[in-house]
């Protein structure tokens, strides 16, 4: 099994990368993060780039872990974790499919085969059900809870990977290689909105009134009325990947490539950076919120790290880091409890840790 799991897939390039080509492309990263540091926010860029930020490689994971450990078999990294059925599921490959969890004994209750895999997951709502946007197959599947019946495929743009419930009804999904956005409404007709070039993370705010979209290839993110109107859009770091939304209209972006955590507005009126603090290396790549305690949840997969930032206002503060279970692509946070669940990509686990015990 590789180190790594690519999660951004990259078109294959027009021609044979020669020596030459690498060196300009690092020379390009180079200057691009040295832009964005000496901006002071976060930075970006005026055109496409033509790599796309992935997980770090992460190296084998050390033993003795905080918390406990159980195995997931299929390189589990999706998550969501529902409050009101007390379930979690899991997105898993090979065979593709969604796994339901025991929260309180890291139990698998059930695994629904699906015909595609994904990457994101997302709730409807408390009490599900679970949004499945499979690349594979160019599809969104809505699973039930906490029975994992599968209760609507309906089809969606190239390669989805990522979703998000908006007001009205609406779910929006992002198509990867399509440069494009599917909203999907009840009672109306599916609308199909341009968004910054191959979109990666998609978070809705906690009211659904406003839809952002994180483009890893643009670098760009943009906001959208539920209706599918573009609010405005901005630039977004060095290498932007995954994106989760917080209280009061607040988006934090997890910018793997700038090592760097990235803090957004947006409303009405459009979207604006207004913060930015630096994880120091590790590659920030999975997000989870606690809106309940002010607390923001990290992934760095280039060390196996999960560390959690306190929410003050527009601030982030560091608070503590835990090692992880090898490539931890994903993590998710019990709003009641404040349980916190991490997704071992590479080996197959699931890392059950409880911050405020």
């Amino acid at each position: 099994m590789p180190d790594a799991i690519p999660s951004h897939s990259t078109p294959p390039p027009r021609v044979r990368e020669g020596f030459s080509s690498k060196l300009a492309t690092r020379l390009a990263a180079l200057g691009l993060a040295f832009a964005a540091a000496c901006g002071g926010g976060g930075g970006g860029t005026a055109s496409p780039r033509d790599d796309v930020p992935e997980p770090a490689e992460a190296p084998g994971a050390v033993a003795d872990l905080p918390g406990r450990v159980v195995p997931l078999p299929g390189q589990p990294e999706g998550l969501v974790w529902d409050a009101t059925t007390q379930t979690i599921a899991a997105a898993v490959r090979a065979p593709d499919g969604v796994v339901l969890v025991d929260p309180a004994t890291g139990a698998e209750r059930l695994r629904i085969p699906l015909a595609g895999s994904a990457r994101h997951l997302a709730l409807l709502g408390p009490g599900g059900p679970v949004l499945v946007p499979t690349e594979g197959n160019d599809r969104l599947y809505r699973v039930s809870l906490p029975s994992g019946d599968v209760t609507a495929d309906t089809p969606v743009g190239r390669q989805p990977h990522d979703v998000a419930p908006a007001a009205g009804g609406r779910v929006f999904v992002g198509d990867e290689l399509a440069d494009t956005a599917h909203v999907l409404g009840p009672g109306a007709a599916t609308q199909v909105v341009p968004a910054p070039v191959q979109p990666g993370g998609v978070a809705a705010s906690a009211d659904g009134s406003v839809v952002v979209v994180v483009g890893v290839r643009g670098r760009r993110i943009a906001a959208y009325a539920p209706d599918g109107r573009m609010l405005g859009e901005a630039p977004c770091g060095v290498g932007p990947t995954h994106v989760r939304a917080g209280a009061g209209n607040l988006f934090y972006v997890a910018d793997t490539q700038g090592d760097a955590i990235l803090v957004f507005r947006a409303d009405a009126e459009g979207i604006r950076q207004v913060g930015r603090v630096t994880t120091g290396g590790g590659a920030p790549y999975g997000l989870a919120v606690d809106v309940a305690r002010s607390r923001l949840y990290v992934t760095l997969t280039a060390s196996n790290q999960l560390r959690s930032y306190r929410i003050d206002g527009e601030g982030l503060s560091e608070e503590r880091t835990w090692p992880t279970v090898r490539q931890p692509n994903d993590v998710a946070v019990d709003p009641t409890s404040g349980r916190v669940v991490v997704a071992g990509t590479g080996d197959g686990f699931l890392q059950f840790l409880d911050p405020t015990g």
